[in-house]
């Protein structure tokens, strides 16, 4: 009797701990939150390009010809007007000179063709008092008559041919006088790229010759930035923009949108998206001292497109959409794909509320939440491993989330 109280004993003495353990309240998820906050968010948009001068002029010839002079070099500060560079002008000068002699010799014919018409008007007057007497005939003084008319047209005629010499005179003195290169604006000779004795070509096609020099204005540099077409309603004009050059990683710089091209860039343009389209947006800039850019420059942009007012927010990993739920559809599915619905999970007195919400904008850290939460609400935020399986009801096990602050202003790349 004794003996079998002891192994009773026993028995309840091992028993026990799993008597306690059944009978302690089971515990909820393990799970990170986070509050609803208002917040000023700044999205953004991520681009490239390069600097260029505002203003520039690419100068090429317009005549033919070998370069005989070179009167500035690189670097030089020039004022319209200024001659920059002489083509030979020899062959010019003398189609000139043979133009004048035309319009000389169509003015002495002019002088001929209006001593031959008086003449003839002479002789009609005389044929004509002649007939009235009756010492001619009529056919002799019609003859007279056209004789007098067609002195009238060979008039005319020199006329028309002295208009003519002079026109193609005036055409003779402007390729004379494109021989001489002058500054069409005032700036810096930033590139000269034709040399003594080579041939300056009229053409547009980027053959040797083509191109003479480039005048800029060097205080006028500016940002072009290549924007992808899917960008362009995130910023508008005066946009913040910072700009971080090659050369300079460590030096952002500081501009703002100035103008947006309304037709994309041509595929054949630099910069231009071959796959999509892009557009041009031009931005000023403030330049520090102690960085000397060059046009050419290679640039990453960052367009900032603040939100006017405070927007609730709620961190990107809180929202959960079906997709998450089916792995982003069915691969291969030939069924239409369900509609887009995002959630997040709502710590509602420790219990898990699924909550259907309407998404704005974000950025890389948080999203605007335009329906579904009320400030100062606790959302779930992971860790994701949880999250992804939790459902509606789940009991919840979670630190206390960290303050928020009101009026956070938060900035990253546009989503």
């Amino acid at each position: 009797m004794k003996k079998q109280f002891i192994i009773g004993a026993i028995v309840v003495v091992l028993a026990s701990p799993f008597a306690v353990q059944a009978f302690k309240p089971a515990k909820g998820k393990r799970v990170e939150s986070a509050t609803v906050t208002l917040r000023k968010l700044s999205t953004s948009v991520l681009a490239s390009g390069t600097l260029a001068f505002q203003e520039q002029v690419q100068l090429s010839p317009e005549v033919i010809g070998k370069v005989t002079r070179i009167l500035v070099k690189e670097g030089d500060h020039v004022t319209p007007g200024q001659e920059l560079l002489l083509i030979d002008e020899k062959a010019y000068r003398a189609e000139v000179e043979q133009q004048e002699a035309a319009v000389r010799q169509q003015r002495l014919n002019i002088q001929q063709q209006d001593i031959a018409l008086a003449n003839q008007k002479d002789q009609l007057d005389r044929k004509k008092d002649l007939n009235q007497r009756g010492y001619i005939t009529k056919p002799q003084l019609e003859d007279a008559q056209f004789s007098y008319d067609r002195a009238r047209l060979d008039l005319r005629i020199s006329q028309e041919n002295l208009a003519q010499a002079e026109a193609v005179l005036r055409q003779s003195r402007e390729r004379l006088a494109k021989t001489i290169i002058r500054a069409p604006l005032s700036g810096t000779v930033t590139a000269v790229d034709i040399k003594l004795g080579e041939t300056a070509v009229a053409s547009q096609i980027g053959i040797p010759g083509a191109s003479m020099m480039t005048i800029a204005n060097t205080d006028s540099l500016m940002a072009e930035v290549n924007v992808d077409e899917a960008d362009m309603s995130s910023f508008n004009l005066d946009s913040k923009v910072a700009l971080y050059v090659s050369a300079y990683p460590d030096a952002p710089l500081q501009g703002k949108v100035r103008s947006i091209s309304m037709q994309p860039r041509k595929p054949s343009e630099a910069g231009a998206n071959a796959q999509g389209k892009t557009y041009s947006v031009k931005v000023s800039l403030q330049q520090p001292e102690g960085i000397r850019l060059r046009p050419g420059m290679t640039f990453r942009a960052e367009i900032y497109a603040e939100q006017a007012g405070q927007l609730l927010t709620v961190p990107v990993q809180a929202v959960l959409s079906n997709n998450d739920e089916n792995g982003g559809g069915q691969e291969g599915s030939k069924r239409r794909a369900p509609e887009v619905v995002n959630y997040v999970f709502v710590n509602n007195g420790g219990v898990a509320e699924k909550r259907l919400v309407k998404l704005g904008v974000s950025n890389d850290q948080y999203q605007a939440i335009v329906n579904g939460l009320r400030q100062d609400e606790t959302v779930v935020t992971g860790p994701y491993r949880e999250l992804r399986h939790l459902v509606d009801g789940d009991s919840l096990d979670h630190p206390p989330a960290p303050p928020a602050s009101r009026a956070a202003a938060a900035t990253g790349t546009y989503r």
